[in-house]
């Protein structure tokens, strides 16, 4: 069946439903993912949902589809002429957070629902298209900051070398060790005057040119490489955005994107550090995709023009002292309708027979099954996840996969936070996670996941160089999880939440509601104190620490 609608550019977020209904879509035909290289264009979703035919579908999936074809469908609300049109929202949002344990969980990577989750208390977005071939999406958010004057900062100098591979840093700049806002036993996300607004937005800004099957983008948005529950390797969607370059040219078989993000550069100097990708992705048989990337991390005080040749080999570039190099597969595969098997591999660094050891292996390995299935007016999905990180992985001299980002306080200063480019748990790691939902399409979610991890002694505090400088090889030989047991972080989480889209007479209006309840308990929790940067991090030794959190949401959109 070929669909008659229009063409558009228009980016859709991570955040919208169309992602889900269509893996759900795609899985109950019996095919294997849609596109992991994500987000779409009106364009490419529109090419997707094609694969579907609407004459032999059930009433379960009737319901996908359709709530699907509604958001393709959509246009913008204004059109001054033939060739321009324009829309503007405003979403209102007020969010309440609780939890039990101010003591031990202090920070924002202490919650599940953290800073990257919560709602900004008002956004308002302007969206401008021209014809089918142009798009520009931005927005102005009135949030709460990820740190404010009330923290209590450690600053980071010359000494701290266990921090990624940086190890020059200015003054000026500091890393948290207790957050006012996240220590609180209630908070919600209304700021309380400036030195709790967030003065990093727009949080999408988004510029794409292109036509019926390609698309050029320069960006500040999510983006995400892979179908993971828990995480992806290269490019994931945890992050609060990223900054890039992208080329993507799609057919029905067929998908290759070039990727550039760039990141914020805290360091002394005119040194910069970027990611450069390229992704091809083949869907060999309707129910078998089989996508590989190559990608490199690029640390340097100028750019060499001819590091952008996206057709490349990248690792044959032999620039150790700039450049480290990432190669990632996924396979995608649906036996029956219904079921899906699907696995991601990573390799930073492995060696041959012939090589020394003098460098530590650095991979991981990322593998689930997936069941949906039509139940009542809606759909039931389960998954079940296991990945396992080396401990190396992502680590490196001079060039690593460690990220640094910024945030500016209006009273607290320049103050830092580290993230890693792909799985955001980074190496060392070991993660299972069992994740159910049910889903009425266009109306209501609800959810439940349970996750564990054990995690070794190698993060972002803790050199890869036995010792114990970033700037000398990766050297220290081990398996994860690495360190002995009290060196190891053991985590075990639960969830439960939902949300609800209140029917409205008028279609401009848009309410809905939402909540989360967690549990999350850890074993030796990691505590860092005043003193707790480099090889002195504080353990929370004496037995398990253990937090309830509750969110809850009300919401209004224009």
């Amino acid at each position: 069946m070929v669909l008659t609608f229009g063409q558009s550019q228009r980016i859709l977020p991570l955040s919208s439903d169309i992602y889900a209904e269509m893996d759900a879509l795609y899985l109950l035909k019996g095919l294997g993912t849609p596109s992991a290289a994500r987000p779409w264009t009106i364009n490419e979703a529109q090419l997707i949902l094609e694969r579907i035919d609407s004459n032999s579908i059930g009433k379960q999936e009737q319901a996908l589809y359709d709530s699907i074809s509604a958001e393709i469908k959509k246009t913008l609300r204004f059109l001054p002429d033939k060739i321009f049109s324009f829309d503007t929202h405003l979403d209102i949002a007020l969010e309440a957070y609780t939890h039990t344990n101010q003591d031990d969980f202090v920070l924002n990577e202490d919650w599940i629902y953290g800073y990257e989750d919560r709602e900004p208390l008002a956004k308002i977005s302007l969206e401008i298209e021209l014809s089918s071939w142009l798009y520009t999406f931005t927005d102005f958010q009135y949030n709460r900051n990820r740190y404010n004057g009330k923290d209590q900062f450690r600053d980071v100098d010359d000494a701290d070398q266990g921090i990624g591979a940086v190890t020059e840093f200015s003054d000026s700049l500091s890393f948290p060790w207790h957050s006012w806002a996240y220590s609180r036993p209630f908070t919600t996300n209304i700021p309380l005057g400036t030195g709790e607004f967030d003065f990093d937005w727009p949080k999408r800004a988004n510029l794409t040119v292109g036509g019926g099957n390609w698309n050029l983008s320069i960006a500040r948005d999510r983006i995400q490489w892979g179908r993971g529950y828990s995480g992806n390797f290269v490019v994931d969607g945890h992050r609060d955005y990223d900054e890039y370059i992208r080329f993507s040219a799609f057919t029905k078989k067929f998908k290759y994107e070039w990727l550039n993000v760039f990141y914020s550069n805290p360091e002394t100097g005119n040194s910069f550090k970027f990611l450069m990708a390229h992704r091809v992705e083949f869907r060999i048989i309707p129910s078998l995709v089989l996508a590989a990337s190559e990608n490199i991390m690029c640390r340097s005080d100028g750019i060499n023009p001819r590091y952008f040749n996206p057709a490349f080999f990248y690792h044959n570039w032999y620039d150790r002292d700039n450049l480290n190099s990432l190669a990632h597969l996924e396979l995608d595969y649906v036996p029956y309708k219904g079921y899906r098997l699907y696995t991601q591999a990573v390799i930073d660094q492995i060696l041959a027979p012939w090589e020394s050891n003098s460098e530590s292996g650095a991979w991981g390995i990322l593998t689930g099954v997936e069941h949906v299935r039509p139940a009542l007016s809606g759909i039931l999905n389960f998954s079940l996840e296991f990945a396992y990180t080396s401990p190396m992985l992502y680590r490196r001299d001079l060039v690593d996969f460690i990220t640094i980002g910024t945030a500016q306080a209006n009273d607290a200063g320049m103050n830092l936070f580290l993230d890693y480019t792909g799985y955001p748990y980074g190496g060392d790691a070991m993660v299972l996670q069992l994740d159910a939902s049910y889903r009425l399409p266009g109306s209501a979610f609800i959810y439940t996941r349970l996750f564990g991890m054990i995690h070794g002694k190698m993060n972002y505090f803790i050199s890869h160089n036995s010792g114990g400088d970033n700037k000398k090889k990766v050297d220290i030989i081990s398996h994860t999880p690495s360190g002995g047991k009290d060196e190891r972080e053991y985590t075990l989480g639960a969830s439960l939440g939902g949300n609800y889209a209140i029917p409205q007479p008028l279609s401009w209006l848009k309410i809905r509601v939402w909540t989360e309840l967690d549990l999350i308990v850890k074993g030796n929790k990691l505590m860092l104190s005043e003193t707790g940067i480099g090889e002195n991090i504080v353990y929370h030794k004496n037995g398990i620490a253990a937090d309830f959190q509750f969110v809850m949401g009300v919401g209004v959109s224009f």
